[in-house]
């Protein structure tokens, strides 16, 4: 056998190794049009992925996303729903339920997005705006992939917790890749504040400020670090700068509640979560974040608004929680004996939250006792003490019934005692 036919052999085995393992890759596309989403799907197909999922719902993809990890995601920016792309490539990178080996390509319609990405906090690995041939799809695909490969090492050393494994794999990609600076400075900088090495990673990103000054992500490092080092009020300024030049970096605004509320500072908190919201209006997280605060200042007007729109967004997914309306419905009440208010409008509120309340509770004893136990409180604190005797009575049916949990006999004293009917 000659030398050429030992090459082409081994270019064949090579040809069909990679074949093999882009078969057994896993890909979800997360598109809420039809026609796009067999687009994608035969684009992938035709480069020999064969394990393809398909998500119509922003929803779904998170549901997915956190319980199955994907080699290649596509995302339309765009879904239609309460949960866009940039949300699902946020809480994939914010859980680590996909890794950095993760291909994440945003697909989108909105040319907007091409003047904002570049300042992101998370960035997709590349975008590509609709409509667009095949040819540049794959184009742009193949860049993704080399570049991948290029920080594979680094990514299997995060993987390991071997950050400083990370950090010399980071520099020699810079040494021999110059046009990857920026990345591989950002990951000695993640390598450096995972070990705690704090003072010297704040000196790096001072470093890199020192040529660059208006980069967001430095500043934002700068702020952790002084955070963790103890100086609050240099990290407060670190996050406000880092807002400054990038009102799209969500973590800033997060860091900046976080160290206003160490000083008790509840009302800067609370502003930098109202702020966030104006962003990332769909973030369930911050919402509820925004209304516990808000609790806390007794603000019961951006509570209720905050819970709200928690509420609205989570109402039948995965995510809907009977907590929620147990703080919605104490709001309520807060507000209903503030002599201020529209008390027929927040009692119409009450009722129907109260009435979804057991409908999504009624499997749950402790729900429906809950929801008898708040309700009680409400006509209490409004003083239509008959309506809280005749509701006590109904819930002490559903107790006998099975159908709600029974109170210690300290608390049915204590409640009886306040119905006056001890």
């Amino acid at each position: 056998m000659t030398d050429a036919n030992i090459i082409t052999t081994e270019a064949k085995n090579d040809i069909q190794q990679d074949f093999a393992d882009t078969a057994n890759k896993r890909v979800l596309i997360i598109e809420d049009i039809g026609e796009m989403r067999l687009m994608l799907k035969s684009l992938m197909t035709s480069m020999g992925y064969k394990k393809i999922d398909v998500e119509p719902s922003g929803q779904g993809a998170i549901k997915r996303i956190l319980e199955q990890h994907y080699d290649v995601v596509l995302s339309d920016y765009n879904l239609g729903g309460s949960i866009d792309g940039q949300q699902i490539l946020e809480t994939s990178r914010k859980n680590y339920s996909q890794d950095h080996s993760t291909i994440f390509i945003m697909v989108t319609a909105d040319t907007a997005y091409e003047a904002v990405v570049s300042v992101l906090e998370y960035q997709p690995d590349s975008y590509i705006v609709k409509p667009f041939p095949p040819a540049s799809f794959f184009r742009r695909f193949e860049r993704v992939q080399k570049q991948k490969k290029t920080f594979e090492s680094v990514n299997e050393a995060r993987k390991k917790n071997k950050y400083d494994e990370m950090e010399l794999h980071a520099k020699s990609i810079m040494k021999e890749y110059p046009h990857f600076a920026s990345q591989c400075l950002k990951i000695i900088g993640e390598s450096l504040y995972a070990r705690g090495r704090y003072k010297d990673a704040k000196s790096h990103y001072l470093l890199i400020l020192q040529k660059n000054k208006n980069l967001a992500w430095a500043h934002f490092g700068i702020g952790e670090c002084e955070a963790k080092l103890g100086a609050t009020a240099a990290a407060i300024k670190r996050f406000e700068n880092t807002i400054h030049l990038s009102r799209h970096f969500l973590s800033a605004y997060d860091a900046l509640a976080d160290a206003n509320e160490s000083l008790k500072n509840l009302e800067d908190a609370q502003a930098a979560m109202t702020r966030v919201l104006s962003v990332s209006p769909r973030s369930t997280e911050r919402s509820l974040r925004l209304a516990h605060i808000s609790m806390r200042m007794k603000d019961w007007y951006t509570a209720e608004q905050a819970l709200s729109r928690v509420i609205r967004l989570t109402r039948e997914t995965t995510n809907e929680k009977v907590e929620y309306y147990y703080d919605y419905l104490e709001c309520l009440t807060c507000l209903m004996t503030d002599s201020s208010t529209d008390n027929a409008k927040y009692a119409d509120k009450f009722k129907r939250t109260l009435v979804r309340l057991r409908t999504y509770g009624k499997a749950n004893p402790a729900a429906i006792s809950n929801s008898f136990r708040i309700e009680i409180k409400q006509y209490l604190s409004r003083g239509h003490n008959g309506e809280a005797v005749k509701t006590w009575n109904q819930w002490n049916r559903l107790i006998s019934s099975g159908h709600a949990t029974a109170l210690t006999p300290a608390q049915e004293r204590t409640l009886k005692k306040h119905l006056g009917i001890l």
